[in-house]
C-alpha cells in the first residue's frame, strides 16, 4: 500500500514534514510493503490558488491510499474523497514518525471542516 507524506526536502527518512499539503515542496510516496520511498515535486507548490486540489492529482496519479497531512483545506479534503483516497491527520517533525505513526494506528481522519494544526 502506497502512502503520501507531504515533505520540505529530500532527507530519506530524516525529511522534514512540510506545513500544509498542497504548498509542500515534495511527497514522500511511501510503499508500506518495503518502505520503498519515492520523492515527487508538488507542481502545485507555487499556484496562487487552488493549490490544494492540484496537488491531490499528482498524488491521485502516484496511486496512494492515504496522505498524512498536519493541515489541510475543505477542498482539497473533498477531492482526496473523491479520488477514493483518505485523508490522516499527523502533527510530528520526520518523514519516519509519520511512517511510524501510520504503521502503529495512531492517526485519525482529518476532520471535514479542513485545516488543522498549523492553521
Amino acid at each position: 500500500m502506497k502512502i503520501a507524506i507531504p515533505v520540505a526536502n529530500t532527507e530519506g527518512l530524516n525529511a522534514s514534514l512540510a506545513d500544509s499539503f498542497g504548498r509542500a515542496d515534495y511527497f514522500a510516496i511511501v510503499e508500506l510493503d518495503d518502505t520503498s520511498i519515492e520523492f515527487i515535486a508538488n507542481p502545485a507548490r507555487q499556484e496562487g490558488s487552488g493549490a490544494g486540489i492540484k496537488a491531490v492529482q499528482t498524488v491521485a496519479n502516484a496511486k496512494v491510499k492515504s496522505v498524512v497531512v498536519p493541515r489541510l483545506g475543505m477542498k482539497a479534503i473533498q477531492a482526496l474523497k473523491d479520488a477514493n483516497i483518505s485523508s490522516l491527520e499527523f502533527t510530528g517533525t520526520t518523514l519516519q514518525s509519520a511512517i511510524d505513526a501510520f504503521r502503529a494506528g495512531q492517526l485519525k481522519d482529518f476532520p471535514p471542516e479542513g485545516c488543522g494544526n498549523k492553521h
